[in-house]
């Protein structure tokens, strides 16, 4: 934010003028041409036009919670569900909503749904933090939410009907021409909760106090991806990862189908994975731990099905041999949290499964549709 006090000139290069803008610390060094005539209101605009700058979407990126290991109960901290979705900043203005993810990219128009936030937001404007969720059986899937964001905006705003969101406000930014990121977290969940008020496609994040081991085994017994604990009087660091919000994770189970592996000195270096996504094979990600014992096991009857070719669509690519087998061996893998691109983040090899290959998906209950389906037929 630049506050200008004076300006002098300072030597002619060309065609070019040098100008010096005075002020306490730093200067700022702007060249002009010399034909070019000085709009002195553009020099001297007040601070306030310059803040605006920041409160636009591209601008900002939300604040980031610290790892941590273990739950822990405490008074000065408030514990909120840790999502499995998609941050989202929504900026609202008199009845514009526009949407940024956590990499400054616009996606309002993804999102058709979410136009009319500001029905439900009491105010000029404001910006809110949040997170994104497409719900399968009442619990966020994130591999859902990928499918529904796939492709142009085009295509993810023609699911809307199919795969419906739900956006999860947590916090609150900015308000009415007030920068709210200094003051305490509990004043800036006050305020959200008398201005934003939920909708079709709207619900405000609960707030549990104290408790936060109680509710990460909550958690952990739905399958959900984790909890968030968060200081009361703490500030919203912009672009900044931050004790004072930590984040614990609760590892989730994937059940996946073996469709190739890899070989380091003789022995099972790696399975490669994927699960069944619209009759496809997705490729999920490379484990390479967790084998133990059962390693020499199953590299023997991974070695008594090979093939050709990648049974994944599209084929991972690797530099090195890759042994590729038919996809007949299903195994449940633990692993830490989905990564953008949707593959398993530090995965480890728990145990196989006497299941067909077919039921391991990343969308269980369309599965349990079509065999509802072809029982009815």
């Amino acid at each position: 934010m630049w506050e200008v006090g004076g300006w002098k000139w300072e030597k002619k290069i060309g065609h070019y003028h040098l100008k010096t803008i005075k002020q306490a610390r730093p200067r700022m060094r702007i060249i002009f041409p010399v034909e070019q005539k000085l709009n002195t209101r553009l020099l001297y605009r007040k601070s306030k036009e310059v803040q605006m700058m920041k409160w636009s979407p591209g601008q900002l990126k939300p604040m980031e919670p610290s790892p941590h290991p273990d739950p822990f109960d405490s008074d000065k901290h408030i514990f909120e569900i840790k999502w499995d979705g998609m941050r989202l900043l929504a900026f609202i203005k008199d009845e514009e909503v526009r949407l940024q993810n956590r990499s400054l990219i616009e996606r309002t128009a993804f999102f058709p749904e979410l136009e009319t936030l500001y029905r439900f937001f009491h105010g000029r404007e404001g910006i809110v933090d949040g997170e994104l969720v497409a719900l399968e059986e009442g619990k966020p899937s994130f591999p859902l939410l990928m499918k529904r964001c796939t492709g142009s905006a085009v295509t993810a705003a023609s699911r809307a009907h199919r795969i419906p969101v739900v956006y999860i406000p947590f916090d609150l930014l900015y308000l009415n021409g007030e920068d709210l990121t200094g003051v305490p977290l509990m004043k800036r969940k006050d305020l959200l909760l008398k201005t934003f008020e939920g909708g079709p496609h709207a619900m405000l994040s609960p707030v549990f106090p104290k408790d936060g081991i109680s509710l990460f085994q909550t958690v952990k017994a739905q399958g959900l991806e984790g909890i968030v604990a968060k200081g009361k009087n703490s500030p919203y660091l912009i672009g900044k990862k931050s004790k004072h919000w930590l984040k614990i994770k609760n590892r989730r189970r994937q059940p996946v189908v073996i469709g190739g592996y890899l070989i380091s000195f003789g022995q099972l270096s790696s399975i490669l994975v994927g699960a069944f996504w619209e009759d496809k094979l997705k490729y999920l990600g490379r484990v390479g731990s967790g084998f133990g014992k059962i390693g020499d096991e199953l590299l023997s009857l991974l070695s008594t099905t090979p093939r050709e070719n990648s049974p994944f669509e599209p084929t991972p690519r690797y530099k090195m041999d890759v042994h590729w087998v038919e996809p007949l061996l299903a195994a449940e893998i633990e692993f830490q949290e989905w990564t953008p691109d949707l593959k398993l983040r530090q995965p480890v090899f728990i145990k196989l499964l006497d299941v067909p290959p077919q039921t391991c998906s990343l969308f269980p209950d369309s599965q349990r549709n079509k065999k509802t389906e072809g029982k009815q037929q």
